[in-house]
């Protein structure tokens, strides 16, 4: 559905993306992880066609994507609602701005409001609305047209967990009828909702993990022996090798090659071990993020 292919964008002489490239199928909800500054928001500006990029192509159905901006809903980090606006007269000016007819504004600004959990706060003033509500406002503005695509940039970071919790909800309603891309630094939050994290730093993407895919790490296995007297630090293993007793009866091995559990086993057979428990470590979405954004 959407193709990044080899975006590059300087801003003077220091460049903020570098030949970013990935895809974004039909459905999918895609998080864009990062450290601050990482370049996460200039490739959404990009993206919705904010901000120019001197290098690349980025497509919608293999086309422009900028010839379907009618299609992307957008909630940028900071949306300019007016304090004196009530929630009704906020989404018929930002839908008059983007175009949308009245008649259209009519029909769909109540099912919207539904749609986002403000149902009967039509006549509420901004000023008048918790954290959690002004993003769920933001995010009405965004989905008001309907759009195949939508963009939400940090729309979760400067909330208090309850405000968190209730737009992780909405997220989740809506990832169920249009393809999301989420850009957050809150790891376990797209835990939650996302099925791929792309991961940039200094404007290049350094990983690109599906979620849910049990990813270990086949560099390091655990294994666990009943204790007896004839096996206690005896144990040898062979190169490429290298053990490490966790505590009693409970070690992690170790290897600069990927571990193939069969071959150890073989390894451990030859020091007549009762082995109860062998397994491939399994990292979270924060162990690979850090070990990513800490090597590059």
């Amino acid at each position: 559905m959407i193709n990044i292919d080899n975006v590059n964008k300087s801003f003077g002489s220091r460049q903020i993306l570098k030949n970013i490239t990935f895809d974004i199928a039909e459905g999918e909800c895609i998080g864009l992880l990062g450290p601050n500054g990482a370049g996460k928001t200039t490739l959404i500006k990009c993206m919705t066609g904010i901000i120019n990029y001197e290098e690349g192509k980025i497509t919608f159905n293999e086309k422009n994507i900028l010839n379907f901006k009618n299609d992307i809903g957008y909630l940028s980090q900071n949306t300019d609602f007016k304090q004196w606006m009530t929630c009704e007269e906020s989404l018929r000016f930002f839908g008059s701005l983007s175009g949308l007819s009245k008649a259209y504004l009519n029909e769909h600004i109540n099912d919207v409001l539904r749609d986002v959990g403000l149902q009967n706060k039509n006549k509420y003033k901004v000023e008048e609305l918790s954290g959690g509500m002004k993003q769920r406002l933001g995010i009405a503005q965004a989905i008001l047209h309907r759009p195949k695509f939508l963009i939400l940039d940090e729309p979760v970071s400067a909330l208090d967990p309850v405000g968190r919790n209730e737009i992780k909800n909405l997220i989740k309603k809506l990832k169920a009828y249009t393809t999301v891309l989420i850009s957050t630094h809150i790891l376990d939050d797209a835990n939650e909702f996302c099925d791929r994290f792309i991961i940039i730093k200094n404007g290049k993407i350094i990983g690109n993990i599906t979620n849910h895919d049990e990813t270990v790490n086949k560099k390091q296995v655990y294994f666990q022996i009943n204790l007896n007297e004839s096996t206690t630090a005896k144990i040898k293993l062979t190169e490429p090798y290298t053990l490490q007793e966790i505590q009693a009866g409970e070690f992690s091995v170790t290897s600069n090659e990927p571990i193939i559990l069969s071959s150890l086993i073989a390894e451990l057979d030859k020091n007549n071990l009762d082995v109860n428990f062998i397994a491939y470590e399994k990292r979270n979405l924060e162990k690979i993020f850090l070990e990513l954004v800490s090597e590059v």
